[in-house]
């Protein structure tokens, strides 16, 4: 990657990110402070060993009790209740979601990717949003990072029994974050940040879930450059409101990134997250607001079993892309798979890729 991804940071979040990268005391500019995460990617290039982007095997948590969570709805302006659903009773949306989630495991099974379900606890039922475990847990080679949530509901998602498992047999261990939830502080896992595993970069919008204290923490304990940035989207009252996600509006390749540029309202901070994009020598793919509400920025790109190329996202992402964007991310991938998922993606604000906890193997 090339040396100039010293400017991850545009010049207002990096001021506010300069009090967490530089000791109180010191008077290191904020110059200084770019150039401290310069060396810092250096170093991360010279001495970890570059990490593959995709993953062949996903853990996946059935929706037993799922439903509409009142607790994320105040933040997750994708959370709709459709027509179709007014009236519709706990059993039957549960009914609709578990032939969308048996859709998707089938679709990737049947194209060699190993996937792990997980039934939920019966006392768990009131983390209607179980299903998307990519939130609270996070897989890397030799490490599983555990992460604080901000709705209390969600935070019984975190399944110990199941990470202890895994921590045997990956051999990994246990980075826990959730701690910070103490002091109101939030990372929300693979979808707070979205990584590119290879050149060493977390791409996170910020927001009420994805603060910067928590962001930077990871980043060093994982060896990341943060590519930090603020995305707003118009909610139904006519205000702009931080996109509570970041991978609703973007995702990472191993030649590509998809993302919704027009969302980053600052100038210079838009230019940052270009520069970066275009240092990392992988094709933009650029989505407008209407196709993230289709869930087109929330995508994943898996391996199958031969190394296949797979790229997995829901019937309404597929149909939402250009003719000329499906071109450009053909270029990258061997087969673009889709399912329908419009319970989950109506009622859970999260879509394919949410749904989906990357489970690195080696």
């Amino acid at each position: 990657m090339a040396s100039s991804v010293r400017a991850v940071l545009s010049r207002p979040l990096m001021a506010s990110l300069h009090r967490l990268l530089v000791p109180p005391r010191s008077r290191l500019s904020l110059l200084t402070t770019a150039r401290l995460l310069s060396l810092s990617h250096a170093a991360i290039e010279q001495n970890v060993s570059v990490s593959p982007q995709t993953a062949d095997t996903v853990l996946m948590v059935a929706p037993k009790y799922f439903n509409l969570n009142l607790a994320t709805a105040t933040d997750n302006i994708y959370q709709t209740l459709p027509d179709q659903l007014k009236g519709a009773s706990s059993d039957q949306i549960v009914g609709l979601a578990t032939k969308e989630f048996e859709g998707l495991v089938s679709l990737l099974r049947g194209n060699g990717v190993r996937v792990l379900v997980v039934e939920p606890l019966e006392e768990h039922k009131d983390c209607t949003d179980a299903v998307f475990p990519n939130n609270w847990v996070s897989f890397h080679e030799g490490k599983i990072a555990l992460y604080p949530m901000m709705a209390e509901n969600r935070r019984r998602e975190r399944r110990m029994d199941v990470v202890e498992s895994l921590c045997r047999e990956l051999r990994a261990d246990i980075v826990d974050y959730s701690p910070w939830e103490n002091q109101g502080m939030f990372l929300e896992g693979t979808g707070s940040m979205v990584l590119d595993r290879t050149n060493r970069l977390c791409y996170a919008c910020l927001s009420q879930r994805t603060h910067p204290e928590v962001l930077v923490g990871f980043c060093r304990d994982f060896g990341y450059t943060p590519v930090a940035f603020e995305a707003t989207q118009l909610a139904e009252d006519g205000k702009l409101r931080p996109v509570y996600h970041t991978n609703v509006i973007c995702s990472v390749g191993d030649g590509f990134v998809v993302l919704c540029t027009e969302l980053i309202r600052e100038a210079g901070q838009r230019k940052m997250v270009l520069d970066t994009i275009r240092s990392s020598n992988k094709e933009l793919v650029d989505i407008d607001e209407e196709q993230v509400f289709n869930f087109a920025g929330n995508i994943l790109q898996l391996s199958g079993p031969g190394g296949e190329r797979l790229l997995v996202m829901s019937s309404a992402a597929y149909e939402s892309f250009r003719s000329d964007q499906l071109a450009s991310l053909r270029r990258h991938v061997d087969v673009i798979l889709h399912v329908p998922l419009p319970t989950i993606e109506s009622l859970g604000g999260g879509g394919a890729r949410c749904m989906l906890g990357e489970v690195f193997t080696h």
